[in-house]
């Protein structure tokens, strides 16, 4: 006889799962990415909208055990929610620059080449010219 379990459509892993006493609704959750299901929305197993029903064969382990992942599946969830936090931080800079239409960007990049509000202005006689010193004459001894 096999039992049916709940696994994550986004992280591939077997949800655990909870009721209360009494309730004939039961929730999943996702020990990586913390999504949670309740079975009372039997169609978002139906249409696999985060989660889908699989087939397991039953284990010989206690019936308290929660469904613990690999080392190899910690690793690769750390390596998707690093990627989805730089895809997210890039989507939001290309956003920024959207809204912006890029000014932004270019103020960021590009030197000053406009009057500066803070400067003052001098009259041309106040104005000094800055020259490099001439180099000095070798002395020989």
């Amino acid at each position: 006889m096999k039992e049916t379990s709940i696994e994550c459509t986004h992280c591939r892993v077997v949800m655990t799962s909870w009721s209360a006493p009494g309730s004939p609704i039961r929730y999943f959750q996702c020990p990586f990415c913390q999504r949670t299901h309740s079975s009372l929305y039997g169609e978002v197993f139906r249409r696999r909208a985060g989660a889908r029903v699989v087939e397991t064969p039953v284990r010989a382990s206690a019936p308290q055990a929660i469904p613990m992942a690999t080392p190899e599946e910690m690793h690769w969830a750390r390596v998707k929610q690093t990627a989805s936090r730089w895809f997210a931080r890039l989507e939001a800079d290309q956003q920024r620059c959207a809204d912006t239409g890029g000014r932004a960007l270019r103020a960021a990049n590009a030197p000053r080449s406009g009057p500066v509000d803070d400067v003052p202005e001098l009259a041309p006689e106040d104005l000094v010219e800055l020259a490099q010193a001439a180099p000095a004459a070798r002395r020989r001894r």
